[in-house]
């Protein structure tokens, strides 16, 4: 019988992968475009003339960029892609509306659901679930923690944020700035995202069923 339910189970995941495409990870925002007003050094661009798909699928991937893409535009006039390091949410970006434009932004960065354990939520909730502000990750402040070093850079451990770099069944969670040692972390309490909430749900039923 289980055999049964183990190949029903990589059925439903291949049927689920296989209904998604590359731009399912991105909210779209039709004739917009993000302008930084204010530089820096962490507001990267690269541009190359290539279809809408392909675009989406080098920002997913980024092995062809010098910086983690958040975020695209789309020029349908010249059928131009510019991928982005920033987001809406980057400090010193605004966005304006442009008739030739679609703006196309990695939906775990500006979305404030999670799917699955949400190891990666890149949203910009700082609370934790009984309202207690979060701790910067750079500060050893008032919680000293591991986090701090190089080998989480690519968890996006950004500011005060909600994260979830250990992969925590909990979901996102942060240090809290309150000193008190039963305090010291909590989770954050980010609600799952309806969309391919069912998929996600027998994907990580089934793998926890394969590994035992």
């Amino acid at each position: 019988m289980w055999n049964y339910w183990l190949l029903f189970g990589l059925a439903v995941i291949s049927f689920c992968e296989g209904r998604r495409n590359a731009l399912q990870d991105y909210q779209k925002s039709d004739s917009t475009q993000l302008v930084v007003v204010s530089p820096d050094s962490s507001h990267l661009t690269k541009s190359r003339i290539l279809s809408i798909t392909k675009c989406a699928k080098t920002c997913s991937r980024g092995k062809r960029l010098p910086f983690i893409c958040r975020a695209f535009l789309y020029d349908h006039r010249n059928r131009k892609c510019q991928w982005l390091s920033f987001d809406r949410n980057s400090p010193g970006v605004q966005s304006h509306q442009s008739f030739y434009y679609d703006l196309y932004q990695k939906k775990d960065y500006v979305r404030e659901c999670i799917v699955g354990t949400g190891q990666s939520y890149r949203g910009t909730r700082s609370v934790t679930l009984s309202g207690i502000l979060c701790q910067a990750w750079a500060s050893p402040i008032p919680h000293e923690h591991k986090f701090m070093s190089k080998r989480y850079r690519k968890k996006d451990l950004r500011e005060n944020f909600c994260r979830n770099p250990d992969n925590s069944t909990v979901g996102p969670w942060c240090f809290t700035t309150d000193p008190r040692p039963h305090l010291r972390h909590q989770e954050c309490g980010i609600p799952q995202c309806s969309q391919g909430r069912l998929c996600t749900h027998i994907y990580l039923c089934m793998r926890k069923f394969i590994l035992k």
